[in-house]
Order: structure tokens, then sequence, then C-alpha cells
């Protein structure tokens, strides 16, 4: 008898996408799924109805009275998860056919592995692909937690994200679910850090995660001051969490190193939006003073600064002057 699958998708106030998710589960070929839908935006009976027009199986719908932070709402899921695994899908991303069956046998075939994680196709509004793991060479099937950590901190595999991938339900509740970061920004990557520090990830080809970025999907829409927090919160996580802290004592040398990719992939992030989405969206004494809402991390105020000193418009203006002279 196959291991039940709960699939868990929660939503807000965009229902744009949300069918298209649904019917990416209904799609799914796997035998035994529990499909969750979570109502977290007071939407009346518009998200219900939904489910019951596009998804033909018996599911579980679920409705907050009122709505809850985007973490929280992420742990009620889990906590209301029946299944064997676990699948966190965003309400305007989809699964390819067939991915629920290629993960389980992937995790299965791998028992001391912590997830499974998939190959990545990045939709724009429209239904097209524009990006994907494939466009950078592949990860090995199967890695360690330092190993990967160390791949994604140096970028050598085009990841993408790690919104939704596979994980034993016990598992994950056993770390503590989500961490509370502000708005959410990066509790994928850090729960997937916890998960599998000591243990094993398996990449699945053969599966595929359609993520959707568009300008006002969750990545691109989020405030400079929530992602300055949650950046914060992430970096302060690495030295909290009770699992890393007990890593980090047995094993010392490879943690600082994990440490260091995971910080790397920290400040980038925000470095790469402040820099260019925050740039044009903020006030100009309040994108400045973002720049320096991390902590010190020489890596991150190298590139910061110069950015801030060449964006003064007397200092800009010289600068341009000079570049012809050269």
């Amino acid at each position: 008898m196959a291991a039940t699958v709960t699939v868990a998708i929660p939503v807000y106030k965009r229902l744009t996408y949300v069918a298209q998710a649904i019917r990416s589960v209904a799609d799914q070929d796997y035998p035994a799924i529990e499909l969750i839908v979570s109502d977290n935006g007071c939407n009346g009976d518009a998200v219900l109805n939904l489910v019951r027009e596009y998804y033909p199986r018996p599911f579980v719908f679920r409705q907050n009275p009122t709505s809850v932070p985007i973490v929280p709402h992420f742990n009620q899921l889990l906590a209301a998860a029946s299944g064997d695994y676990f699948v966190l899908l965003s309400d305007d991303d989809e699964l390819a056919p067939g991915y629920l069956t290629a993960m389980v046998a992937a995790l299965e075939s791998h028992t001391g592995a912590a997830a499974a994680i998939s190959r990545v196709e990045v939709l724009d509004e429209q239904n097209r692909v524009v990006a994907s793991t494939a466009d950078r060479p592949l990860p090995p099937r199967v890695m360690r937690g330092p190993d990967w950590i160390r791949r994604w901190g140096h970028n050598q595999h085009k990841f993408v994200c790690f919104t939704t991938n596979l994980a034993r339900t016990a598992d994950l509740r056993a770390v503590g679910g989500y961490p509370d970061f502000d708005g959410g920004n990066g509790v994928d990557n850090a729960l997937l850090v916890v998960l599998s520090i000591d243990r094993s990830i398996v990449y699945c080809d053969e599966a595929v995660f359609r993520h959707r970025i568009y300008d006002t999907s969750f990545g691109k829409s989020v405030g400079v001051s929530s992602l300055a927090r949650a950046s914060r919160q992430f970096l302060a996580f690495l030295h909290q969490h009770p699992v890393l802290r007990a890593y980090a004592r047995q094993h010392p040398h490879e943690w600082a190193v994990c440490r260091d990719a995971i910080t790397r992939v920290i400040w980038t992030t925000y470095y790469g939006r402040w820099r260019q989405l925050y740039r044009g969206r903020e006030r100009y004494i309040d994108w400045l003073k973002a720049g320096f809402a991390l902590p010190f991390i020489p890596a991150y105020y190298r590139r910061a600064l110069p950015e801030m000193l060449y964006s003064l418009p007397a200092v800009g203006t010289l600068a341009r002057r000079r570049l012809p002279a050269r």
C-alpha cells in the first residue's frame, strides 16, 4: 500500500492561479494523496468552490476565521497533515505530471535522505518557462547535507528555490516546522538546512516543480524592511536552532564552512534585491538606510558601500565625468 502524501496549498488573497495549482495536483498519478487547501484570506466560498470545481477526489478544506501571518499558516497546514509525506505548494505554483510518484520513489530508495528536491522550472504570468534548473549543471543524485549547502552557497547549480519539496511529515514536525521569519522570507531554505544538515538529500530530475515569478509574486512584492528583518532572523537562526547548535559542537569545522555558505546566500539575496529591485521603489534616503540593515558582514559591505557611495549625486557625477578620460 502506497504511503500517503499530503499536498498542502495555502491561499491568501490572490486567486488568479489557484485553479491551476489545484489541477496540477488532480493530474498526479500517485494513488494516495491528501489534498489540503487552506483559505487564509477570508475569501468567503470562493476558494472552496474552486477546489470543488477542479479537484475530483476527496479533499480537506480549512478556512481561518481571520488571517494569520504566513509562517503560522504554513505550520497550521503541517499540523493538519495526516500523510506520511508532506509537500507545500504555493497557490500560484504547479506540480508537473508524475511529480509525486517520482519524488516518493526517490526518497524511499534512499532511506537515509531527509528530503527529495526536484528540477524547478520558472514560469511567467503566461505559463511560459523562462528558466530552469537545467540551465546549469545538474546536481548529483544524492548529496550529504553539508555538500548541498556548499553547492547552494557557491551557486554551483541553479536550484532556483526550495519552496516545494518532499519530506517526511514526522521529520518536519520534529525539527519545529517552519521558522518564524518576518514575512516568511527564507523559511523554506532554513527548514531544509535543519532537516538535512546531518543527513542527505536526493535530487530527482524526473520530477518537475513549476515556480511562478512575476511582479506581484511573493518574492518580488516583499518590502525591503521585511526582507532585512528576515535576513537578520535567518542569520541569528544559524546560531540558535538546537539542531544546528548540536551539529556545530560535533563538527565545528564543517559547520563553519556551511554557515559561511548559508550566510553568503542570505547577503547576496538581500544585496541583489536592494541594489536592483528596491533602488527604484524606495525613497533615496530609505534605500540608503536599507543598505546598512544587515549586521557587519565584510563581503556584503565591500559590495554595498561602493554602491551607496557612487549613488550620491555629487560622487556619481564626478565618476561619470572621469570615465571618458580613462
